[in-house]
């Protein structure tokens, strides 16, 4: 290498430090390897800047590059939790039938929080410690808005906390039922009941919420036949597994990956009552990556094309210039306003949207309107018009471009939304103690004032 090279080189700013030689990673590093995990050996753990702690390259990573292959039997998945025997007596010995009296009450992803808490209280006496003890202590999901802020936070935030807490109280109660009721002896489930409190429960909903991936293990086992298996009490599928190591590779809407699950040739539909580990030690979970990742660089994985809302929500961070992001109206609200305005849908104009779904997905984007949302304006404007048909209008071109006629009757609401909008991010803004939750909230509330200053301007 030339002194001009080498000048470059140190004059280049790195954003990240690496953290290889921290004590905890280097014993779960260590455990990584004894559970067999087969990793890129291009990829250490490193804190960058922006995104906190992620993955660093530091070689070149090129299209078709395996980063890592987990042996299942190293992830928490469907499988993880039916074979621990002492986790399903909890159910099973049970003064309540509970398969029985819980039938589909609480989702896959609940059990499996209930599963985290179980694992936690275990210690080091557990076989997953290190792997709990590298996971985050805190998210910064909006749910965990103090109550005062969320006086200012936009409507389409709360309703999802809205819909978290519904789903976190409800499984959480069902769980406190069947744990006052269990005749388990185990130590552990004793220690789960004196240790069985909503924070706790939160933290794991939220760590399976954050981390999980896709892992469809249904060529693998047989989960039709679960009438006598704890999976009768839950109410959706199963395909969601937590992956040491890779649930810290970071988001990027642009990373393209795939992902293998490889499984020899004679593991099939394995019964519920046959599952063993060793069984699993023939099945891997691979993921590659189809994009070019430079030396010393952050290494991305796509979790999914998201918009903002979701990403703050479920994940808690915000995506800058995410083009997917949109503003949405609630077909009563919208209907309110045009009482306002002095215009009341009849009976056959209300029929017609109902049948074409024209009271969903009302939104606006950087496009401007959606497609139902221009809909649901022609029916308003043209429904009695007799030189127009709306059902071919709808169908036809027309409806994909910009109509000032349009655009003007909903304008009024839209300015009354930015306004409200501005009024509420100056308050989150005033706040001296703000925070990663609240920056989130700030930055899509701000973006969706950039979404409907644009519409206006348009």
């Amino acid at each position: 290498m030339g002194r001009t090279q080498r000048k470059r080189n140190r004059n280049k700013v790195r954003n990240f430090r690496t953290c290889e030689e921290c004590k905890e990673i280097v014993f779960f590093n260590s455990w990584l390897s004894k559970q067999g995990i087969r990793r890129n050996n291009k990829l250490v753990l490193a804190v960058f800047n922006e995104t906190g702690r992620g993955v660093l390259t530091k070689k070149k990573i090129r299209p078709g590059e395996e980063l890592m292959n987990l042996p299942l039997n190293l992830t928490i998945n469907v499988t993880t939790i039916l074979m621990d025997l002492q986790f399903c007596n909890i159910f099973l010995e049970n003064t309540k039938l509970c398969l029985q009296h819980y039938k589909h009450s609480v989702t896959f992803q609940s059990l499996m929080a209930l599963y985290l808490t179980y694992l936690k209280v275990q210690g080091s006496n557990s076989k997953w410690f290190l792997y709990l003890e590298s996971l985050p202590k805190e998210y910064t999901t909006p749910y965990f808005l103090r109550g005062d802020i969320l006086n200012y936070v936009d409507t389409d935030i709360l309703a999802v906390i809205s819909k978290q807490k519904d789903i976190i109280n409800t499984s959480y109660c069902i769980f406190e039922e069947i744990l006052s009721s269990t005749t388990s002896n185990d130590v552990t489930v004793k220690k789960l009941k004196d240790y069985f409190k909503m924070p706790i429960y939160e933290w794991a909903y939220f760590t399976v919420n954050t981390r999980c991936v896709f892992m469809d293990l249904t060529k693998v086992i047989d989960l039709i036949n679960i009438q006598k298996s704890i999976l009768n009490i839950i109410c959706d599928n199963t395909k969601i597994s937590l992956c040491p190591y890779l649930d810290m590779i970071n988001h990027s809407p642009n990373a393209r990956n795939e992902t293998k699950l490889i499984v020899s040739s004679n593991i099939e539909n394995i019964r519920i009552a046959n599952l063993n580990n060793v069984l699993f030690t023939d099945v891997w979970f691979s993921i590659f990556t189809k994009n070019i990742f430079q030396p010393y660089s952050q290494v991305f994985i796509c979790y999914g094309d998201s918009h903002n809302l979701k990403l703050i929500t479920e994940y808690g961070f915000f995506l800058p210039n995410n083009e997917l992001d949109f503003v949405s109206f609630s077909f009563e609200s919208v209907d309110i306003f045009f009482r306002s305005q002095g215009i009341r849908l009849s009976q056959d104009q209300n029929l017609f949207i109902s049948n074409h779904g024209l009271n969903k997905n009302l939104y606006i984007d950087l496009k401007g309107l959606s497609y139902n949302f221009y809909g649901l304006l022609m029916v308003v404007k043209y429904y009695y018009n007799r030189t127009m048909d709306v059902s071919r209008l709808l169908y036809s071109a027309a409806i994909c471009s910009s109509n000032k006629d349009l655009d003007d009757i909903i304008t009024p609401m839209v300015r009354d939304k930015l306004i409200k909008l501005k009024e509420s991010i100056r308050k989150l803004e005033s706040y001296m103690n703000q925070c990663v939750i609240t920056n989130n909230c700030i930055a899509l509330m701000s973006q969706y004032v950039n979404i409907l200053e644009k519409f206006i301007k348009c």
